[in-house]
Protein backbone atom coordinates (compact mmCIF):
# COMPACT_ATOMS: atom_id res chain seq x y z
CA UNK A 1 0.00 0.00 0.00
CA UNK A 2 3.11 2.08 0.81
CA UNK A 3 3.81 1.65 -2.64
CA UNK A 4 0.95 2.83 -4.13
CA UNK A 5 0.71 5.57 -2.01
CA UNK A 6 4.11 6.82 -3.09
CA UNK A 7 3.42 6.03 -7.37
CA UNK A 8 -0.31 8.41 -6.18
CA UNK A 9 1.60 11.41 -4.94
CA UNK A 10 4.27 11.06 -7.80
CA UNK A 11 1.33 10.86 -10.87
CA UNK A 12 -0.61 13.59 -8.60
CA UNK A 13 2.64 15.84 -8.81
CA UNK A 14 3.13 15.44 -12.47
CA UNK A 15 -0.75 16.13 -13.23
CA UNK A 16 -0.50 19.33 -11.30
CA UNK A 17 2.81 20.40 -12.66
CA UNK A 18 1.47 20.12 -16.21
CA UNK A 19 -1.36 22.95 -14.71
CA UNK A 20 0.80 25.22 -13.56
CA UNK A 21 2.54 24.92 -16.72
CA UNK A 22 -0.70 26.45 -18.02
CA UNK A 23 -0.32 29.40 -14.84
CA UNK A 24 3.35 29.72 -16.01
CA UNK A 25 2.17 30.41 -19.55
CA UNK A 26 -1.27 32.22 -19.03
CA UNK A 27 -1.10 34.52 -16.28
CA UNK A 28 1.71 36.43 -17.54
CA UNK A 29 0.31 37.21 -21.27
CA UNK A 30 -3.08 37.37 -19.31
CA UNK A 31 -5.07 34.77 -20.91
CA UNK A 32 -7.71 32.43 -18.94
CA UNK A 33 -6.75 29.59 -17.62
CA UNK A 34 -10.19 27.84 -18.10
CA UNK A 35 -10.31 28.84 -21.70
CA UNK A 36 -9.13 28.02 -24.62
CA UNK A 37 -7.93 24.27 -23.72
CA UNK A 38 -4.07 23.40 -23.81
CA UNK A 39 -2.48 25.02 -27.56
CA UNK A 40 0.72 24.88 -29.03
CA UNK A 41 2.75 28.46 -27.85
CA UNK A 42 4.18 28.53 -31.64
CA UNK A 43 1.29 27.42 -34.26
CA UNK A 44 -1.35 28.13 -31.58
CA UNK A 45 -3.13 24.96 -32.69
CA UNK A 46 -4.87 22.64 -30.21
CA UNK A 47 -3.30 20.16 -28.50
CA UNK A 48 -5.18 16.58 -27.92
CA UNK A 49 -5.49 14.85 -24.50
CA UNK A 50 -2.63 12.26 -25.30
CA UNK A 51 -0.12 14.81 -26.58
CA UNK A 52 -0.94 16.32 -23.28
CA UNK A 53 0.33 13.81 -20.91
CA UNK A 54 3.01 14.38 -18.51
CA UNK A 55 6.64 13.74 -19.01
CA UNK A 56 5.56 10.65 -21.20
CA UNK A 57 4.14 12.98 -24.05
CA UNK A 58 7.29 14.85 -24.56
CA UNK A 59 9.25 11.76 -24.82
CA UNK A 60 7.25 10.44 -27.01
CA UNK A 61 6.55 13.07 -29.51
CA UNK A 62 10.56 13.99 -30.17
CA UNK A 63 10.37 17.44 -27.83
CA UNK A 64 8.29 18.68 -30.82
CA UNK A 65 4.74 19.42 -31.80
CA UNK A 66 3.06 17.36 -33.85
CA UNK A 67 1.52 19.73 -35.98
CA UNK A 68 4.43 23.00 -36.48
CA UNK A 69 7.26 20.32 -35.54
CA UNK A 70 8.93 23.36 -33.42
CA UNK A 71 10.87 22.33 -30.44
CA UNK A 72 8.61 21.96 -27.18
CA UNK A 73 10.26 23.94 -24.24
CA UNK A 74 12.13 21.69 -21.95
CA UNK A 75 10.48 23.68 -19.56
CA UNK A 76 7.15 21.58 -19.81
CA UNK A 77 8.72 18.18 -18.48
CA UNK A 78 10.75 19.95 -16.01
CA UNK A 79 7.96 21.64 -14.30
CA UNK A 80 6.28 18.56 -14.27
CA UNK A 81 9.10 16.43 -13.13
CA UNK A 82 9.67 18.79 -10.25
CA UNK A 83 6.46 18.93 -9.17
CA UNK A 84 6.00 15.59 -9.28
CA UNK A 85 9.27 14.87 -7.32
CA UNK A 86 8.63 17.34 -4.47
CA UNK A 87 5.06 16.31 -4.18
CA UNK A 88 6.65 12.81 -3.53
CA UNK A 89 8.77 13.65 -1.09
CA UNK A 90 5.73 15.77 0.95
CA UNK A 91 3.72 13.20 0.73
CA UNK A 92 6.39 10.83 2.32
CA UNK A 93 7.45 13.22 4.94
CA UNK A 94 3.93 14.81 6.32
CA UNK A 95 1.50 11.96 5.29
CA UNK A 96 -2.21 12.39 4.98
CA UNK A 97 -2.67 15.62 7.11
CA UNK A 98 -3.84 19.86 7.35
CA UNK A 99 -0.24 20.35 7.62
CA UNK A 100 0.39 18.37 3.90
CA UNK A 101 -2.32 20.38 1.99
CA UNK A 102 -0.72 23.69 3.00
CA UNK A 103 2.84 22.28 2.18
CA UNK A 104 1.52 21.47 -1.44
CA UNK A 105 0.34 24.52 -2.27
CA UNK A 106 3.22 26.36 -1.00
CA UNK A 107 5.25 24.19 -3.03
CA UNK A 108 2.65 24.55 -6.64
CA UNK A 109 2.50 28.83 -5.37
CA UNK A 110 6.93 28.47 -5.51
CA UNK A 111 7.33 26.85 -8.38
CA UNK A 112 4.86 28.96 -10.68
CA UNK A 113 6.45 32.57 -9.57
CA UNK A 114 9.90 31.11 -9.93
CA UNK A 115 9.46 29.87 -13.32
CA UNK A 116 7.74 33.19 -14.24
CA UNK A 117 9.85 35.47 -12.69
CA UNK A 118 13.00 33.32 -14.14
CA UNK A 119 11.22 33.68 -17.68
CA UNK A 120 9.60 37.28 -17.69
CA UNK A 121 11.18 39.04 -14.38
CA UNK A 122 7.72 39.61 -13.01
CA UNK A 123 6.23 38.24 -9.88
CA UNK A 124 2.51 38.35 -9.90
CA UNK A 125 0.85 39.45 -6.88
CA UNK A 126 -2.07 37.16 -7.54
CA UNK A 127 0.30 34.74 -5.99
CA UNK A 128 2.08 36.04 -3.33
CA UNK A 129 -0.61 37.83 -1.88
CA UNK A 130 -2.66 35.31 -1.25
CA UNK A 131 0.67 33.34 -0.62
CA UNK A 132 1.02 35.22 2.55
CA UNK A 133 -2.62 34.85 3.99
CA UNK A 134 -1.95 30.88 3.08
CA UNK A 135 1.12 31.16 5.32
CA UNK A 136 -0.61 33.00 8.30
CA UNK A 137 -3.77 30.62 8.33
CA UNK A 138 -0.78 27.65 8.44
CA UNK A 139 0.63 29.18 10.89
CA UNK A 140 -2.44 30.00 12.84
CA UNK A 141 -3.50 26.42 12.80
CA UNK A 142 -0.04 25.22 13.87
CA UNK A 143 -0.42 28.31 16.97
CA UNK A 144 2.35 29.93 15.47
CA UNK A 145 1.23 32.85 14.15
CA UNK A 146 3.01 35.25 16.24
CA UNK A 147 6.04 34.02 14.64
CA UNK A 148 4.53 33.78 10.91
CA UNK A 149 3.69 37.60 11.92
CA UNK A 150 7.07 38.58 12.56
CA UNK A 151 8.37 35.68 9.60
CA UNK A 152 6.33 37.63 7.44
CA UNK A 153 7.05 41.75 8.70
CA UNK A 154 10.93 40.95 8.65
CA UNK A 155 11.01 39.09 5.42
CA UNK A 156 9.48 41.73 3.91
CA UNK A 157 11.11 44.55 5.94
CA UNK A 158 14.26 43.55 5.20
CA UNK A 159 13.92 42.94 1.54
CA UNK A 160 11.68 46.25 1.24
CA UNK A 161 14.92 47.72 2.57
CA UNK A 162 17.77 46.54 0.11
CA UNK A 163 15.33 48.19 -2.66
CA UNK A 164 15.00 51.47 -1.21
CA UNK A 165 18.30 51.92 0.04
CA UNK A 166 19.80 49.95 -2.99
CA UNK A 167 18.00 52.22 -5.26
CA UNK A 168 19.11 55.05 -3.59
CA UNK A 169 22.61 54.18 -3.99
CA UNK A 170 23.15 52.80 -7.44
CA UNK A 171 20.24 55.39 -9.08
CA UNK A 172 17.99 52.54 -10.12
CA UNK A 173 15.67 49.68 -9.26
CA UNK A 174 17.85 46.99 -7.75
CA UNK A 175 14.87 44.78 -6.29
CA UNK A 176 10.81 44.48 -7.26
CA UNK A 177 8.05 44.60 -4.93
CA UNK A 178 7.88 41.16 -6.07
CA UNK A 179 10.66 40.12 -4.49
CA UNK A 180 9.54 42.28 -1.47
CA UNK A 181 5.41 40.27 -1.19
CA UNK A 182 7.46 37.07 -1.95
CA UNK A 183 9.71 36.99 0.93
CA UNK A 184 6.85 38.02 3.02
CA UNK A 185 5.12 35.03 2.33
CA UNK A 186 7.75 32.39 2.90
CA UNK A 187 8.26 34.35 6.06
CA UNK A 188 4.52 34.04 6.64
CA UNK A 189 5.13 30.32 6.11
CA UNK A 190 8.29 29.33 7.09
CA UNK A 191 8.23 32.13 10.33
CA UNK A 192 10.89 33.50 11.94
CA UNK A 193 13.74 33.12 12.50
CA UNK A 194 13.14 30.30 9.82
CA UNK A 195 13.09 33.45 7.14
CA UNK A 196 17.20 34.08 8.09
CA UNK A 197 18.45 30.55 6.53
CA UNK A 198 15.73 31.29 3.84
CA UNK A 199 16.91 34.44 2.67
CA UNK A 200 20.60 33.18 3.52
CA UNK A 201 20.32 30.62 1.18
CA UNK A 202 18.53 32.31 -1.07
CA UNK A 203 21.04 35.10 -1.58
CA UNK A 204 24.01 32.13 -1.85
CA UNK A 205 22.16 29.66 -4.63
CA UNK A 206 21.40 33.23 -6.39
CA UNK A 207 25.37 34.53 -6.30
CA UNK A 208 26.63 31.46 -7.47
CA UNK A 209 24.55 31.39 -10.23
CA UNK A 210 25.03 35.22 -10.85
CA UNK A 211 29.06 34.12 -10.94
CA UNK A 212 29.02 31.31 -13.08
CA UNK A 213 26.07 33.35 -15.34
CA UNK A 214 28.41 36.18 -15.79
CA UNK A 215 31.69 34.43 -16.26
CA UNK A 216 30.64 31.69 -18.09
CA UNK A 217 27.42 31.62 -19.79
CA UNK A 218 26.77 35.56 -20.86
CA UNK A 219 30.02 36.73 -19.94
CA UNK A 220 29.46 40.52 -21.75
CA UNK A 221 25.65 40.45 -20.84
CA UNK A 222 23.88 42.99 -18.61
CA UNK A 223 20.79 41.01 -18.51
CA UNK A 224 19.40 41.81 -14.77
CA UNK A 225 19.41 38.08 -12.91
CA UNK A 226 15.98 37.27 -11.01
CA UNK A 227 16.10 36.46 -7.34
CA UNK A 228 12.73 34.98 -7.31
CA UNK A 229 13.86 31.29 -7.80
CA UNK A 230 16.85 31.77 -5.18
CA UNK A 231 14.70 33.35 -2.65
CA UNK A 232 11.86 30.48 -3.51
CA UNK A 233 14.70 27.57 -3.66
CA UNK A 234 15.69 29.43 0.26
CA UNK A 235 12.18 29.43 1.30
CA UNK A 236 11.55 25.63 0.02
CA UNK A 237 14.58 23.98 1.39
CA UNK A 238 13.92 25.64 4.70
CA UNK A 239 9.99 24.75 4.95
CA UNK A 240 10.73 20.94 3.53
CA UNK A 241 14.05 20.20 5.37
CA UNK A 242 13.32 22.82 8.45
CA UNK A 243 15.19 20.28 10.86
CA UNK A 244 18.23 19.05 8.48
CA UNK A 245 18.66 22.97 7.82
CA UNK A 246 18.53 23.93 11.98
CA UNK A 247 20.80 21.06 12.83
CA UNK A 248 23.59 22.37 10.20
CA UNK A 249 23.54 25.84 11.23
CA UNK A 250 23.90 24.02 15.19
CA UNK A 251 26.88 22.53 13.54
CA UNK A 252 28.59 25.70 12.23
CA UNK A 253 28.05 27.44 15.95
CA UNK A 254 24.55 29.62 14.82
CA UNK A 255 21.62 29.34 16.55
CA UNK A 256 18.49 30.18 15.63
Amino acid sequence: MKVLYYIFSFLFGAAIGSFINVLIYRLPREISIVRPNSFCPKCKKPIFWYENIPMISFILLGGKCSKCRQSISWQYPLVEATTAILFLYSFHRFNLSIQLLFYLLYVCILITISSIDFVHQIIPNILSIPGIILGLVFQLINNNIVFGLIGMVFGGGLILLVRVFGGWAYKKEVMGMGDVYLTAMIGAFVGFPQIIPAILIGALSGSIYGIMYLLIMHKNSASPIPFGPFLSIGGLVVALFQTEVLNLLRATGINL
